[in-house]
């Protein structure tokens, strides 16, 4: 009886301990890590000049096409141009002396209307009277504007002129790579002084006797032979 105990104490143990967490820890494989993917070099210098060599053989191609449909585009603006001033002098030969009749017309209604409202208001002794003189002029004014404007549309409308035509931007040169080995340009070295602070000007020597002007000068022999002279009478 004993001994049956103490084997079914042992068999509990045995399967406590297999079925820990450290022993099932110890059994467990670890995951493989992933290798990280290997990073892309950079092209070289001459990767990079055979690159722009094709770009600029493209380059050169997009620009004389970009300068043949410029220049196509020019020329026909141009020539449309030239026709608008042929129609334009001949539309104001043929109604330049109409609108000048019509602007007559109206500067003459105009006058009109401001000399007969200075009348009115002048002889206007209430208020109602110039409110009726001034409601006077402004429909003569009116009147002659819309005459004026009814005469000129009546004469058709001028040539315009012709809209600029719309050409595309022009294509953009690729930048040549810098060569890594090339020499790298010196810098001009700083005078004295302080790095970074240009240097002092320098001080400019006072006159001497001989450098003064020759007004002074001449003063200035003046004053002395002037008082050589009172000495001498006295």
């Amino acid at each position: 009886m004993r001994y049956t105990r103490a084997l079914s104490i042992s068999t509990a143990l045995l399967i406590t301990t297999c079925a820990s967490p450290t022993f099932a820890q110890a059994n467990e494989t670890p995951a493989p890590t992933a290798s990280p993917a290997p990073s892309a070099t950079p092209p070289s210098y001459q990767q990079q000049l055979d690159a722009y060599k094709i770009k600029l053989e493209e380059f050169k191609v997009a620009l004389e096409k970009w300068n043949t449909v410029r220049k196509s585009a020019e020329d026909a603006f141009r020539t449309e141009m030239d026709k608008f001033k042929i129609a334009r002098d001949v539309w104001d030969e043929a109604n330049g002396e109409l609108i000048e009749a019509i602007n007559d017309d109206f500067k003459g209604d105009i006058n009109k209307a401001r000399s007969d409202f200075r009348t009115a208001w002048v002889g206007a002794k209430s208020t109602e009277a110039k409110a009726a003189a001034r409601n006077s002029l402004n429909a003569a004014t009116l009147a002659a504007t819309t005459a004026r404007q009814v005469a000129l549309e009546a004469l058709g409308e001028p040539p315009t002129p012709p809209a600029r035509p719309v050409i595309p931007p022009r294509p953009l040169e690729p930048l040549k790579p810098i060569d890594p080995n090339a020499p790298r340009a010196t810098k001009r070295p700083k005078g004295p002084g302080q790095p970074g602070q240009p240097a002092p000007r320098p001080m400019k020597p006072e006159k001497s006797e001989k450098q003064k002007p020759k007004d002074a000068q001449a003063s200035e022999s003046e004053q002395s032979n002037r008082n050589s002279s009172l000495n001498t009478s006295a």
